[in-house]
């Protein structure tokens, strides 16, 4: 029986190395899990339960959602819960009527809005939200059908320009502001090019219009 040759040993070695260094980032992920989790739960978990209770006659079933009539440049956004990793999520309706969305396991994605639905936990609340001028949302739905496949890397950077390097609110930024100018962050200094744009700075445009708040 031959011993394993030199080059064979090598590869199992690598191999050993890369399952060590994915376990690892595995456990990693897991702690940051359950210690963000645990946060969340006694910080805005039981404030957000209480809103809910409140909200009730007012948020709609996600049923309504689906059959809801979206234009092209809505804006679907889940605030903070665990299957945002608490920090938020939001996609873009494109000409096509698919949700695009940069997403760390894309890291990007074109759904269907039922197929983007699923991927949010039970409780998770969505807000709509529509430019107040359609020529806009119609230019910025076209925009990231054209330039959803140069985002490469999922990365939380501050080049406002980028492209290549994405996340969600910011390509959303992006797709309204390379278009028509329009600023959803609302800063008062508009050509600082360095920043973060965070979900609840578009939450809070006075440049969008609520369409609606549904409960799943």
């Amino acid at each position: 029986m031959k011993k394993n040759s030199p080059s064979t040993r090598n590869v199992t070695f690598i191999q050993r190395m890369l399952n060590r260094i994915n376990k690892k980032r595995i456990k990693w992920s897991e702690i940051y899990l359950a210690a963000a989790g645990a946060i969340h739960r006694l910080l805005v978990e039981r404030r957000r339960k209480r809103a809910a209770a409140r909200r009730q006659q007012q948020d709609l079933p996600l049923s309504s959602l689906t059959s809801m009539k979206l234009e092209p440049g809505d804006i679907v956004y889940t605030p903070s819960s665990e299957s945002t990793y608490y920090a938020g999520h939001m996609g873009i309706i494109g000409l096509d009527g698919k949700v695009y969305h940069v997403h760390p396991y894309g890291p990007v994605f074109a759904d269907t809005l039922d197929w983007y639905l699923t991927r949010f936990y039970q409780g998770d609340r969505f807000i709509v939200f529509r430019s107040r001028l359609r020529q806009v949302g119609d230019r910025a739905a076209e925009w990231v059908e054209d330039h959803y496949q140069q985002v490469k890397y999922y990365r939380l950077q501050t080049d406002l320009l980028s492209i290549e390097r994405n996340y969600c609110s910011k390509f959303i930024y992006q797709a309204y502001k390379f278009t028509s100018g329009l600023d959803l962050w609302g800063r008062r200094f508009s050509k600082i090019k360095q920043g973060f744009i965070y979900p609840f700075r578009i939450e809070r445009s006075a440049d969008l219009d609520v369409l609606g708040t549904f409960y799943k």
